[in-house]
């Protein structure tokens, strides 16, 4: 968190700390106003005691020793956001020899930077990693779309055998997860013309949410209070669209969606 933090602090105010108010810092055409709520990790989902969780988050830990998972964060976000605490000898902690095989993985091709559909083709930080991961392992993998809110329903049937990018907020005790990945938060976004440049600003006015990620806005029902409207979006990259074009006044997302999108 206090990578995050400092990042999101040194993009806000050129300084290592965000002050309570008005501060904001504007990129690619969009201007983060405000910190919304704490930490929102990303997770990779399993079946309750499916041994894949540790063969893979024992991948993840060895890779995150090199600067593979480092420079994958970098091309995605500009940044390192990578959480996963590197150990070298992960795998072999496990003492017992694999077997080859092809994972399963259920992606929300809506979820841009983290896994989208670019002329028939896989495209996203979930999709390299878990490439990544599974090559690494000696595993093929192949692709499933899901709605990411359906995640536990597709592993529950067997269609998927792992979901990648579960926020922290909807971590079940009936499933099992992966280390956290990714370091995220929620931040409010506003187009750096316009004249949001603090929380209160957007007061009156309309806010777009990604439908999965309601929950994380009603945490602060004083401030949805003040809005004008929310407008609900399916996707993430639908929220920047509505942004740019004006529909709405600012934006909730998680910092690693707005990392991309102001790199």
């Amino acid at each position: 968190m206090k990578t995050l933090r400092a990042g999101i602090c040194l993009l806000l105010c050129a300084a290592m700390l965000l002050p309570a108010a008005g501060c904001s810092y504007g990129a690619g055409g969009y201007r983060i106003v405000d910190e919304y709520s704490g930490e929102g990790s990303y997770y990779i989902a399993f079946r309750k005691g499916d041994q894949l969780r540790d063969y893979i988050s024992a991948a993840m830990k060895e890779l995150a020793t090199t600067n593979t998972l480092r420079s994958l964060s970098v091309k995605w976000f500009g940044e390192n956001l990578i959480s996963v605490k590197g150990d070298g000898d992960a795998l072999k902690a496990l003492g017992e020899e694999r077997e080859q095989r092809f994972v399963t993985v259920g992606v929300d091709l809506g979820n841009v930077p983290m896994s989208y559909i670019l002329n028939d083709g896989y495209l996203g930080f979930d999709i390299d990693l878990i490439s990544y991961i599974c090559g690494y392992l000696g595993w093929g993998v192949t692709f499933y779309p899901i709605d990411i809110t359906d995640a536990e329903i597709e592993l529950n049937a067997g269609n998927i055998d792992i979901a990648m990018a579960v926020p922290e907020a909807d971590l079940s005790e009936d499933f099992d997860y992966s280390p956290a990945y990714l370091t995220s938060q929620y931040v409010l976004v506003a187009r750096s013309g316009s004249s949001i440049r603090r929380r209160g600003n957007l007061k009156g006015k309309t806010l777009g949410v990604a439908v999965a990620d309601q929950d994380v806005l009603y945490q602060n029902s004083s401030f949805v209070d003040s809005l004008g409207s929310v407008i609900y979006q399916t996707n993430t990259d639908g929220l920047f669209n509505a942004l740019m074009l004006g529909e709405v006044d600012g934006i909730l997302v998680s910092s690693v969606v707005a990392a991309y999108h102001m790199k």
